[in-house]
């Protein structure tokens, strides 16, 4: 057999698993897949075809997804893809939407460790309907403490971040210990809302894995696989600058809960650098798909941390919420302290409603939620910023993080074109006035996500950031997490040069849009549509 040449990335975002295989000699494109929740027939029966692809919530705020639709994705993912790629991979890298876990029983870290047994993967499942039970969510899917996996978009855990807040000695010092302010949707937060709201759930829980550790530790046969730096970044439970599960945090997280800090530890999976080698493709994977006996599994990290492997600067990713990364070594207020996947530090800050604000637009004017022409068509018409003296419009149908505030919905027309770029614009404007701190003096931007591919778009990130904008690749988080895969392979000392390479390829970068002088005087200077936006947003927000 000749030696493996591709690495493979895979990404489970909220809506989609995506896989990208990149060569590790010229780091082309060797093949891609994905699939969509909502919209694949295999994947009706989790019952995910709503406007949001979550559960229906037990109480308000809640947002979960089923656990075993991830085990599901990735048996489909693979049998797609097929064994002319799947037999030349030399390592596997995951990236999943940050703060999303999964909840592992005792029996479920027996099922995970079963799947390295020879003879795991030679029973073969079915791909066009329910479980075979010889199929991962037959295997694995019993063991799980709780079949919801709660996601990023939890909001339904207020008390519970500020019992953190509280336990450390109020914003400043969780901030300065955990590279964050125990934003709602933190992992650790939501772990604790469940065990006092679930008892049973938090008692049956073996290990409590996010969803990039809980992948790659299945596909490693290994219940106890790592959760990364800049994942553990995001769980209110790891110091930052020390990178160890903290003590006081952990003290916080588990105050009252059943076990108290020991039960809570027990739980927890290491921490590793997001590049460790975490073990090999399992016998299931082997087996079944035709993986190489030697490819190694890496830890792998989020999604955010995984886009931003592709980029050397700043980045904006456009998905189903809006982030921004910029460099960074300290916890700066409003933003959140995490590693990218490859272990460098960088800062984050989060706009939760992202693209489904700008789709629900869409859908509202009589359009498609993915018209994207018609979005294209309304920037066009309108200058950023509206122009002098126009009406500043904002447009946010659920609470926000960054800023933070509640529900806004000011200044609608019934233009279609003036309202939609108007809130394009309040989205963008609203998030360079809160990353001032973090991000005012970024160079360039790269942008990633769906939205990237809009030429007017991107030209406005230029205008309202005054940087050059470059648009990267769709599939940003699977394409960082191959070129991380990539830099596992190689000894550290090489790692950035490959990185470097790697990324110029996988990234795909498009066309840089410019700043434009008089565009970024009417959007920046003083008095002009930032100042008029921040007041406008104050006396909304309250």
């Amino acid at each position: 057999m000749e030696k493996p040449d591709l690495v493979l990335g895979i990404d489970a975002s909220t809506q989609s698993m995506t896989a990208v295989a990149l060569s590790t000699e010229n780091y082309s494109n060797a093949g891609s897949a994905r699939i969509r929740y909502r919209d694949d027939p295999r994947l009706e029966r989790f019952g995910l075809g709503g406007p949001s692809p979550i559960l229906s919530p037990r109480e308000p705020g809640e947002a979960d997804q089923p656990a075993c639709v991830f085990l599901a994705a990735l048996d489909l993912l693979f049998a797609d893809l097929g064994p002319g790629i799947l037999s030349r991979v030399a390592a596997v890298n995951f990236s999943a939407q940050q703060h999303g876990q999964i909840l592992v029983s005792a029996e479920g870290v027996r099922a995970i460790r079963a799947l390295g047994e020879s003879g795991a993967g030679t029973i073969a499942g079915t791909r066009t309907g329910g479980s075979s039970g010889r199929d991962l969510c037959g295997l694995v899917g019993p063991g799980l403490a709780s079949d919801r996996a709660p996601i990023w978009m939890s909001s339904q855990t207020a008390v519970e971040a500020e019992e953190i807040r509280a336990a450390l000695g109020g914003v400043e010092a969780v901030t300065a210990v955990s590279g964050s302010d125990s934003p709602l949707r933190f992992s650790g937060t939501v772990l604790r809302h469940i065990a006092k709201r679930y008892p049973d759930t938090y008692r049956l829980t073996a290990r409590a894995h996010l969803i990039s550790s809980f992948l790659a530790g299945v596909m490693a046969a290994d219940p106890d696989a790592p959760i990364d730096w800049g994942n553990g970044s995001g769980m209110s439970l790891m110091n930052w600058k020390k990178r160890v599960w903290d003590a006081a945090l952990v003290d916080a997280v588990s105050e009252g809960l059943e076990g108290g800090r020991a039960g809570l530890l027990a739980k927890l999976p290491p921490l590793a650098h997001p590049l460790a080698i975490v073990g090999r493709a399992a016998a299931y994977f082997r087996e079944r798909y035709g993986f190489p006996e030697g490819c190694a599994i890496v830890a792998g990290s989020g999604d955010n941390p995984q886009s931003k492997v592709l980029a050397e600067g700043a980045l904006i990713s456009l998905g189903t919420s809006f982030v921004l990364m910029t460099e960074g070594h300290s916890p700066q207020p409003a933003a959140n302290a995490m590693y990218d996947g490859l272990g460098r530090p960088f800062m984050f800050g989060c706009r939760t409603n992202g693209s489904l604000a700008w789709e629900a637009l869409r859908v509202a004017g009589g359009f498609a939620a993915d018209d994207f022409a018609a979005a294209e068509r309304a920037l066009a018409c309108e200058p950023a910023g509206g122009g002098p003296g126009s009406k500043i419009r904002i447009f946010q149908p659920g609470t926000e993080s960054f800023p933070a505030s509640g529900v806004i919905d000011i200044g609608a027309s019934g233009d279609f074109n003036a309202d939609y770029a108007g809130a394009v614009d309040s989205s963008l404007g609203l998030m360079v006035l809160a990353s001032r701190a973090f991000a005012g003096n970024v160079s360039s931007i790269a942008v990633t996500g769906g939205a990237a591919a809009s030429r007017g778009l991107v030209g406005r990130i230029a205008n309202f950031w005054g940087v050059p904008a470059t648009p990267i690749g769709e599939a940003g988080a699977a394409a960082g997490a191959a070129v991380a895969a990539a830099c596992a392979l190689v000894p550290e000392s090489l790692r950035e040069e490959v990185a470097r390479s790697a990324r110029t390829v996988a990234a795909r970068p498009g066309i840089t849009a410019y700043p434009e002088e008089a565009a970024v005087r009417a959007l920046r200077s003083p008095g002009a549509y930032l100042a008029r936006l921040r007041e406008a947003f104050e006396k909304a927000s309250g």
